[in-house]
């Protein structure tokens, strides 16, 4: 549900769609069908969507005929069938055939239009006709399978009054170094990615940090500490960080509590939180030496003393000593002290 919000999912429903054959040498234009299957395709281009990654260039096209498509510049049918073989003519010879899915879809707002690009496998099947005595087989081209390893590639754009967000969505099959697009594909959508996988693995930290803190007192300890790097080293080894990866890597730094509530509040509280940081259903490789890095951690006592200082210099560098009933004690170890200012106070 990356892409969309609780609102459009409620409310999403597809008022056109055309699909066409892509991938040979020839295009032939088809007419737009009457929807169909309706609930079928919603739920494949729901389980597809992905955090927008990708932003349109200046002068993309596929930018622009969606605009005339939704302003009524251009008919759903035209537009659509100009985009496909678009989509065609830049269709590379290595890339698998398949059949190209474009659909219009309304949501609750009134303003906003949501068009879904889906280039799906098909399949030769055969099928016996119940009603020849002889079982005759009838062969059936393009028989579509409920798998999502059957879609090659998705793209989501949402056109507002008119004009398309920036924002895209998109994800491609055959790359494996996901979120990565095929160039051609890259090429006929016209965008470009501005969220790079060390941006993309700092989110996944804030958020391991962020969902830890929230469950301190659950921790083992009470340390967050403890809690933060042990997910931060699972996560760094993940071949891949996925929404599932994170929630596994936080479960296991809290200790993989026995309580199934708990672990179903941590769950639900870092799906949350990966929605937020707008890393729903991404896919990207670790960057370990982001996932790696300590975070700050902040004191302040009683006495109006703020002490900032790496995490992980805790214990080493920083202890923190406990006197019983004459309270704490700070103590930092250093070759040097290499700045030593008046901060002045702010206004207000």
């Amino acid at each position: 549900m990356g892409f969309f919000t609780d609102e459009e999912i409620d409310s999403l429903c597809i008022e056109n769609m055309i699909l066409h054959v892509v991938g040979g040498q020839t295009f032939t234009a088809n007419p737009a069908r009457k929807v169909q299957h309706e609930e079928f395709f919603i739920g494949k281009i729901i389980d597809t969507a992905v955090d927008p990654v990708f932003s349109f260039d200046a002068h993309s096209s596929t930018r622009s005929k969606l605009e005339e498509i939704a302003s009524g510049k251009n008919t759903f049918e035209r537009g659509a069938q100009a985009l496909a073989s678009s989509f065609n003519s830049k269709h590379v010879s290595s890339s698998s055939d398949g059949a190209l899915f474009i659909f219009e879809m309304s949501v609750k707002d009134s303003n906003v239009r949501i068009y879904s690009l889906i280039k799906y496998d098909y399949r030769e099947a055969l099928q016996q006709d119940p009603k020849q005595p002889d079982g005759v087989l009838l062969r059936i081209i393009n028989a579509f399978i409920d798998d999502n390893r059957a879609v090659q590639k998705t793209a989501l754009i949402r056109v507002v009054k008119g004009a398309a967000e920036d924002e895209v969505s998109a994800r491609d099959r055959v790359k494996r170094a996901a979120p990565e697009l095929s160039d051609y594909f890259q090429e006929f959508l016209g965008v470009s990615r501005e969220v790079d996988d060390a941006e993309l693995s700092q989110k996944a930290l804030d958020v391991l940090q962020a969902t830890l803190q929230k469950f301190k007192a659950d921790l083992p300890g009470a340390d967050v500490s403890a809690a933060l790097a042990s997910a931060r080293g699972i996560l760094g080894k993940a071949a891949k960080v996925t929404n599932q990866a994170i929630i596994d890597a936080i479960i296991e730094g809290a200790g993989n509590p026995a309580d199934a509530s708990l672990v179903q509040k941590i769950t639900d509280e870092t799906q949350r939180r990966i929605r937020k940081a707008k890393l729903d259903n991404l896919t990207f490789k670790p960057v370990r030496k982001v996932l790696r890095q300590s975070p700050t951690r902040r004191l302040r006592t009683t006495e109006g003393v703020i002490v900032i200082f790496p995490d992980d210099a805790a214990g080493s560098t920083v202890q923190i000593v406990d006197n019983g009933a004459a309270g704490q004690r700070i103590i930092i170890d250093t070759k040097q002290i290499t700045e030593d200012d008046l901060v002045a106070k702010r206004a207000g």
